[in-house]
Order: structure tokens, then sequence, then C-alpha cells
């Protein structure tokens, strides 16, 4: 059983259904809201958990109710919550999200108490062995830096999902393991939005040289993952599915596919079943609420054959 820290983000999730997200000035009528559970973070470490994982969560939430709600949530998942912080006055993550009726989805996020993840309390937290560390920029720059120099040291996988997409100083990070951003993330990052794999290549090249990362793994949505770096230059298929609500589908990606890739040690496997932990969480609403179980991603994979 893989062993996972989580050193990312936690958010509440405000899903507003509606035929179509509004333009510029205008109002539409919606036909449903909701909330749940949510935060690239926290997503890709409920989808470990959720694939066999054991998780630990070193994260920032606000002393307020969404927080509490967000601290209730992980323990009922199963993720070890010891080394989570707890803010007075500050808010807990929060994200907006429009939910077309063709699936298309638009976020507005509000890191909050996210930001005020500290550096200097990673040391307590890696006493712990570890396999594997899943990262993204929805936390301060400088608790990335330290959570990737510690897990460098010793020799744990570091997987950052460079998300959101900004153009973040890849320079100034130490090497990971695995870099996965998705096309808009790629996009802002390197200048190249990956359609096909001659672009893909094109951008994971450049993505590289950034950072040094022994591998890139770019998810592209329904063109499937595409994995570069150590003898690898491919594209691993996707699957078919019609979406639902593809919110989580990326984090849900990225939990399994370290989960995958400390069990297997076969990346090209691992993107494989992350391939289908993606496409699954895309069938429901909601973010961790949609995201499988290792008995379904199995059921699936096996669906396929």
């Amino acid at each position: 059983m893989a062993k996972i820290l989580l050193v990312g983000s936690v958010m509440m999730d405000l899903i507003l259904r509606c035929e179509r997200a509004p333009k510029p000035s205008e109002s539409v009528l919606g036909h449903g809201y909701s909330n749940a559970p949510g935060g690239k973070g926290s997503n890709a470490a409920v989808a470990a958990r959720r694939a066999g994982a054991e998780v630990s969560a070193y994260a920032t939430i606000g002393k307020d109710p969404n927080g509490e709600y967000l601290l209730n949530k992980w323990t009922e998942a199963g993720i070890d919550t010891k080394h989570v912080i707890e803010k007075e006055g500050e808010n807990s993550g929060f994200v907006a999200i429009t939910l077309e009726d063709n699936g298309q989805n638009r976020l507005i996020i509000f890191p909050g108490a996210n930001m005020k993840t500290p550096p200097d309390q990673l040391d307590e937290a890696f006493k712990d062995p570890f396999d594997a560390v899943l990262l993204q920029f929805e936390i301060p720059f400088e608790t990335n830096k330290r959570a990737i120099e510690i897990a460098n040291e010793k020799g744990i996988i570091t997987v950052l999902d460079a998300g959101p997409a900004q153009k973040y100083d890849l320079e100034g990070l130490p090497p990971v393991t695995i870099l996965s951003p998705n096309e808009t993330e790629t996009e802002a990052l390197v200048g190249i939005y990956p359609k096909d794999q001659d672009t893909a290549r094109e951008a994971a090249k450049k993505l590289q040289e950034r950072n040094g990362a022994k591998y890139v793994v770019l998810k592209m949505g329904e063109r499937g993952s595409y994995l570069y770096g150590e003898g690898y230059d491919e594209m691993v298929p996707p699957f078919k599915i019609k979406a639902v609500d593809p919110t989580a589908a990326g984090d849900a990606f990225t939990g399994v596919l370290a989960n995958a890739f400390v069990d297997t040690g076969d990346l090209r496997e691992a993107a494989r079943i992350a391939n289908a932990a993606g496409a699954l969480t895309c069938l429901k609403l909601g973010a961790q609420p949609s995201l499988p179980t290792k008995e379904e991603i199995d059921a699936f994979l096996a669906e396929q054959k």
C-alpha cells in the first residue's frame, strides 16, 4: 500500500448548474446549486486514498464552518489529518464553479487559508515514512519548494500538478519526479497548447528544461495523456465517456497516477489507470463525491479489454 503525503490545498466548492455561463453584464437563470469538498490538493489526496493508498495531509484551513466541514470530510475519507493547521481569523479556501449543461465548467478560486500554509512545519510532517508527495500551486511557492527539497533528500517521489494555470517559476523549484500540467497550464508555462503528440513533445521538452523533472505527464482531457522523459515519448489513449461534470477529473488523474506509479513502477500503466480514474470522475456531479474507488477503477478497466 502506497504511503502518500499531500502538501497542498483544500477548498469548499459551490457548484452552480446552468444551461450556459452568462456573458458580460448578462444574468441567466440557474437550475440547481450544491456544496462539496474540493481543492486540487484535497481532490488528488482523496482520489489516491480511494484508489488504495494511505494518505496524510499537510494543509491549512480557517477556523470557520467550512473548515470544520472539510476536516470532517477528510476524516470520513480515511485521511490522516494530524498535520492539518487551523488558522484563527482566516477563511477556508473556496471555489465557485459554473457547470453548464454541455459539461463545460468555469472556476473562480479563492485560496484563503491555503496561502498561509507554512514551510517551517514540514520537517515534522516528513518524520513519517512516505513513498510519494502530492503538490500543486494553491499554496505558497516557498512551501512547495521546501517540500520538494525534503522529499528529494529522502528519495521520495514528488508529483507536481502545475495548476491553476499561471506562469510559475519552475526554475526556482528543485527538480520533481513527475511534472503534470493540463493543456491550459502547459500553455501558460511554455506558450504551447498541446493538441497532439508533436505539440505535446515540444511543450514537454520545454517544461523539462525549466525544472529538470524526471518525467513530464501532460493531462490532455479527451485526448488522454502524454508521457515524456527517461525513454518515454508517447500518448496514452483516453477512455470514451459522456461527461457530466469534469471538475475534478485532472485531480483524480494526478492522485491515482501517484498511487499507481508507486504500486507498479511503470509510468505507462500508471497513466492508463489514471486515465480511467479521470474518465470515471466525469460521470458524476461534484468534485470529491465523483472520485472513483479502486474497485470501480478495476471494474471499468476490465470492461475495456
